[in-house]
């Protein structure tokens, strides 16, 4: 992405909704993992970005984060993270059945051969190991946010689920997120498409008033606790739960 962006996420990301909300839905999908509260499972970041996710697992596993970013890996050293590595996440430099679990969020739209990606999620895996994913929903959102970040794709649910399972994986959640919000993002990115564009292109991190932070905070919580038993059937967002059955 675009590598001013590093920075901005950096700052965000131990306040902003958007970014707390989602490791809230990936925490909770990581407890539905049987055996994932077991201290040291082996658990790899891909695409680990400025690390907040890092330092989360560090509570009780011993992670490793790979990214292609030099400038991002410097960042996830700001927090703290150690176990760091620069690599291609379409050809990983880890023997075959390393890991017990795999994060790649927002990972696969950067990569132009998404297949890969899968591909080589599944061989890192050891057999019964877990991947988690989360990734931009919806084509028709697509706006300045994603060309900033240098997206190649937003996805469908459908399109998720099968390339997760013709990678090898059996799916056990596949929904969305980001719900309730949904109404409010589609009308902002609408909007902004009506705007001349007439500086670069930015990501939308919009400043929230702190109540309206709280309170956005608070509905993306609510639906980290339903995904435990229900698919989502809209949202901004796309997570998936995936077992690696062989």
């Amino acid at each position: 992405m675009d590598p001013s962006e590093y920075g901005r996420q950096y700052d965000a990301e131990d306040t902003y909704w958007w970014y707390q909300g989602r490791l809230e839905i990936v925490e909770r999908l990581l407890d539905m993992i049987p055996g994932y509260k077991r201290d040291g499972l082996r658990v790899l970041d891909l695409g680990c970005g400025t690390g907040l996710l890092l330092r989360r697992l560090e509570i009780s596993h011993h992670p490793v984060g790979i990214d292609f970013s030099p400038l991002a890996l410097e960042f996830s050293r700001r927090r703290g993270a150690e176990r760091l590595a620069r690599g291609d996440v379409q050809a990983l430099p880890i023997v075959d059945a390393s890991f017990d679990v795999v994060t790649a969020l927002d990972l696969a739209e950067h990569i132009e051969r998404d297949d890969a990606l899968f591909a080589e999620t599944l061989r890192v895996l050891r057999p019964g190991g877990h991947l988690v994913v989360s990734v931009p929903a919806y084509p028709f959102l697509w706006s300045e946010h994603d060309e900033t970040l240098y997206h190649h794709r937003r996805y469908r649910r459908g399109e998720l689920r099968r390339h997760i399972e013709e990678a090898g994986f059996d799916v056990v959640r596949c929904s969305y997120c980001i719900t309730f919000t949904f109404p409010l993002i589609v009308g902002f990115r609408l909007l902004q498409r009506l705007k001349s564009k007439k500086d670069r292109p930015k990501t939308h991190l919009v400043v929230l008033p702190r109540w309206a932070n709280a309170l956005l905070r608070k509905t993306v919580s609510l639906e980290a606790l339903l995904l435990r038993w229900i698919n989502l059937p809209f949202g901004v967002t796309l997570v998936a739960l995936a077992r690696k059955s062989r």
